[in-house]
């Protein structure tokens, strides 16, 4: 049974970004807890109010099982190529060296949102696994990814992950985020109407946040892009790539390779 959203539901999910803002603005200026405000708080407000436990479970094993992957491979050419990175770290250490464990929560964090209000709201609530044989396989193709970006740093091919040219965000979002979108719409088209509003609002979320992040410093957007980034501040350029990719196609990608990798049931 799908669940429909009341208008104070609406009310609150525009409300939380604004609340976010002032808290990350003039309370607590940290990267980890504006991640936590901006994406966490949706998708927590959405669990209590509509999901269950076992849908919980299983959009956060999703999350933590789809995101790290992405996050290790795409932030390690992202930062090394220039295009954005993050200032400061709760941590002394960084993954690789490079990549702030930030990343992680917050990629993390925003899939399983995404997810979530895909479940609670279009989702048909039929199957209670945790975990089946297509979580599997995505999960040893995740590891095969993986073992090929190790075995090309640990040989020295840093090089291989560089691309210093105003055309690496669009390669990046085109091949980890298009892609697996337009080939999911292409084979089911009708999915394009349900989760048109899901991205939508993630765009909304996504422009505030950027905008909040850069003006505080949390990261910054320091490559050259193909399309001009908006600079509301004059001091804090947002990539446009960054709202296109993250903010509007990332759900949809999130999705396909939820659906994909999760089930195999019939879609309509």
């Amino acid at each position: 049974m799908k669940k429909k959203l009341k208008w104070f539901d609406l009310i609150i999910l525009l409300i939380l970004p604004i609340l976010a803002i002032l808290t990350s603005v003039y309370l607590v200026n940290l990267y980890l807890i504006s991640t936590l405000l901006f994406y966490g708080l949706p998708g927590l407000y959405l669990a209590l109010r509509f999901g269950h436990v076992w849908q919980e479970e299983k959009a956060l094993l999703f999350a933590v099982l789809a995101s790290t992957p992405f996050a290790i491979v795409v932030d390690y050419i992202g930062i090394k190529s220039g295009v954005w990175y993050t200032t400061e770290s709760l941590f002394d250490h960084r993954f690789l060296n490079i990549i702030p464990y930030e990343d992680f929560f917050w990629m993390a964090v925003a899939t399983y949102t995404m997810i979530v209000i895909y479940q609670t709201l279009l989702e048909p609530h039929d199957k209670k696994e945790i975990v089946d044989n297509r979580m599997l396989h995505f999960l040893l193709s995740a590891l095969f990814v993986l073992g090929c970006f190790f075995s090309l740093l640990i040989a020295g091919h840093e090089e291989t992950f560089v691309f210093d040219n105003k055309y690496t965000y669009l390669f990046l979002g085109s091949l980890f985020f298009l892609l697996p979108s337009v080939l999911f719409l292409m084979k089911f088209p009708k999915f394009l109407k349900k989760l048109w509003p899901l991205s939508l609002y993630f765009l909304y979320l996504t422009t505030l946040f950027e905008i909040t992040a850069t003006y505080l410093n949390q990261w910054i957007f320091n490559g050259e892009y193909l399309l001009p980034p908006i600079d509301i501040f004059q001091r804090a350029p947002v990539a446009i790539e960054e709202l296109i990719f993250v903010g509007l196609v990332g759900p949809i990608a999130a999705v396909a390779f939820y659906e994909f990798f999760d089930n195999g049931r019939k879609r309509d």
